[in-house]
């Protein structure tokens, strides 16, 4: 499972700046003795020459794989545990007790114990590649690596390797194969970077033997850093499979800023690149922290998006159901996945889908069908996507989107055919006009206003043979007389207009103006307090272990523009009812927190109105209302919304 200032760096809505700005360490190498100089060196200056190839811009669609040991041991799960091999040791998760029934005692069964019986007996690495490409992803691979540390190559940094145990395949090496020779570029993910975290609970377990630290990390505190050790082999396994697989994207999960150090993630940077370079390759790598984006990478956003065309390319990775299969959770539709791909690639991005196996390695019929249809769509609607580059605004309608990363659930309302996407070819020469759903009859693109309407000027329905008329009217907007036979048509996903031959720029009356969020995510956040910190839980970042309610939260916000800001936060209280004090510019502001179900499904909640006078930089503090009737609060994001 991409996330800004210079020519590549920006000042975004959906990313707010704090400071102090986080202090960066470079690293200069030298060559040792009079070796050439190679074309990258580990420091962000250097990295920053990288630039992200073309291909990747062209591609906009590819495909990835959860799938190893956890598939096997949540296979008779009746509820998601994507992070098995973690919760297994947490007594308050229902994963304990499903392992106790399952397996016996954590002590004497444990994770490296569900590793042999992963066997992968119905795995195909060439009727995978062959679903990938008639689903139309131009770049698909596995998940090479997972917190769980289990290795799904041949790999001579671990025994704990595809190849050694459980499956005795190097399942990357025969996808890399499969994928190539269907004419997809190869990527891989690697997860590895939280394994020191991840097993931080197994350590009261048989994780607590240090015979077992290539699988478990060597036990530790869950306050110790990384060790070098530790380091020095996250490094060696990326490496390892860049040089035996020769990925054309590598994708890094997080962790890869708030575990692994700078020097080296400079160091794997400059390595992968230089790697490239002497291989002639056009490579790229994929991630989810601004702070190192400002520098080098396509930044990622975990089921979620922009909320805007921005001027750098970006990824979203986001799965049609769970990320690892569970029969508990049902899949999205295929008119959902496209209608979200459109809308990305009119913002400048990618997606990467993930689709997760069975225990056996199957991919289940229904999970088929759904890629099948995304392709059926592509193939013939295909040409507004690839190869495409954002229109002068992305979009016009009543759907407007959150920004920032796991932002799509609060966006699932979907679309209509009164929401518009644009995409142009690259030559600017063709707009591509997209509904989201099937348009009324007369088709009214306010956003486009046409200076000059040529005899070559034409309008395409693309599938569909009937020509298209339109009119053009007072206001130069150009209306779009739909043919019979779309209303007649079975066609339930959107509908792509190809404009060729007019003289196009923006209408201001009809141009799009979707609401300025600003998310303050908890690892921006600095604390004032010695519990309460940024955590990961579930897989989402959110400010937790705020028992004191003496302490607080706190950040450093650009505000681009002066107005009126609807505050909310996205909350959790487990143990019962809370109330939280916002303070910004003066202005308090109070929130009662419900009683959530768990700490794992929060709430939004409303603070009210917050007024900037101008634009500039803004304290934002985040403190118990009430200390005498505190009761902790988990804090995964806060919103500032223009009004």
């Amino acid at each position: 499972m991409e996330r800004n200032m210079s020519s590549r760096m920006r000042i975004s809505t959906s990313h707010f700046i704090f400071l102090p700005l986080i202090a960066f360490v470079f690293f200069f190498s030298q060559p040792a003795g009079g070796a050439e100089k190679k074309p990258y060196e580990p420091n962000w200056q250097s990295l920053s020459k990288h630039k992200v190839p073309e291909w990747f811009s062209d591609a906009k669609f590819g495909i990835y794989t959860h799938w190893g040991p956890i598939t096997y041991a949540v296979s008779e799960a009746n509820s998601l545990m994507e992070w098995y091999a973690r919760e297994m040791y947490i007594p308050q998760h229902p994963a304990f007790k499903y392992h106790q029934r399952r397996f016996g005692d954590q002590k004497k069964f444990g994770y490296k114990d569900i590793i042999p019986l992963f066997k992968a007996e119905q795995f195909n690495a060439e009727q995978w590649a062959e679903l990938f490409y008639s689903a139309g992803a131009k770049f698909a691979g596995p998940v090479a690596i997972h917190h769980d540390n289990f290795a799904m190559w041949d790999s001579a940094f671990t025994e704990w390797n595809s190849v050694t145990k459980g499956p005795h395949r190097d399942i990357t090496g025969e996808l890399e194969k499969a994928i190539r020779a269907k004419g997809m570029k190869f990527f891989v993910s690697f997860h590895h970077a939280f394994s020191w975290r991840y097993y931080e609970p197994a350590y009261e377990y048989d994780a607590g033997d240090a015979n077992y630290a290539a699988l478990y990390c060597e036990p530790h505190k869950p306050s110790d850093g990384p060790s070098k050790e530790f380091l020095d082999n996250w490094l060696a396994k990326t490496n390892e499979a860049v040089e035996k697989y020769g990925p054309d994207l590598i994708w890094f999960d997080f962790c890869l800023g708030s575990v692994i150090t700078p020097q080296y993630q400079q160091k794997m940077f400059a390595d992968y690149y230089n790697w490239s370079q002497a291989n002639g390759r056009q490579t790229a790598v994929a991630h989810k922290h601004p702070e190192i984006q400002r520098w080098t990478g396509i930044l990622d956003f975990e089921r979620g998006r922009e909320d805007r065309k921005t001027d750098y390319v970006w990824l979203t990775d986001t799965s049609i159901g769970p990320w690892f299969h569970h029969n508990c959770e049902p899949y999205k539709s295929a008119d959902q996945i496209v209608d979200v791909l459109i809308d990305i690639v009119s913002k400048n991005g990618c997606m990467l889908l993930n689709v997760g196996p069975d225990a056996n390695g199957a991919i289940l019929p229904d999970a088929q069908k759904l890629l099948r249809d995304i392709g059926s769509w592509l193939k013939v609607n295909g040409e507004a996507i690839y190869n495409t580059r954002p229109w002068i605004v992305y979009g016009e309608g009543p759907t407007k989107t959150s920004s920032g990363a796991f932002s799509e659930e609060r966006d699932a309302a979907g679309y209509t055919g009164s929401d518009i996407r644009f995409t142009q070819s690259k030559d600017g020469k063709i707009l591509y006009v997209i509904a989201m759903g099937r348009p009324e009859k007369n088709f009214l693109v306010r956003s486009v206003q046409v200076d000059d309407s040529g005899a070559d000027a034409k309008v395409r329905l693309l599938g569909f043979d009937e020509p298209v008329k339109y009119n053009i009217n007072e206001k130069k907007q150009i209306e779009i007389l739909l043919p019979a036979s779309v209303h007649q048509s079975s066609e339930k996903y959107a509908y792509a207009f190809k404009l060729t031959g007019f003289n196009l720029c923006v209408n201001e009356d009809g141009l799009f103006a979707g609401p300025r969020t600003i998310i303050l995510a908890p690892e921006k956040a600095v604390f004032a307090g010695s519990e309460i910190r940024s955590q990961v839980s579930e897989g989402r970042p959110n400010i937790g272990w705020w028992n004191n309610p003496n302490e607080s939260a706190h950040w450093l916000v650009f505000i681009p523009e002066a107005g009126k800001y609807l505050v909310r936060g996205e909350l959790s209280s487990a143990n019962g009812t809370s109330r939280l004090q916002l303070i910004a510019d003066g202005q308090n502001f109070l929130a009662a927190v419900p009683k959530t179900d768990g700490w794992f499904k929060p709430v939004m909640v409303g603070f009210g109105s917050v007024t900037f006078s101008k634009a500039g930089i803004y304290h934002i503090i985040l403190k118990p209302a009430e200390p005498e009737l505190w009761k902790p609060v988990n804090v995964y994001q806060l919103q500032l919304t223009q009004k």
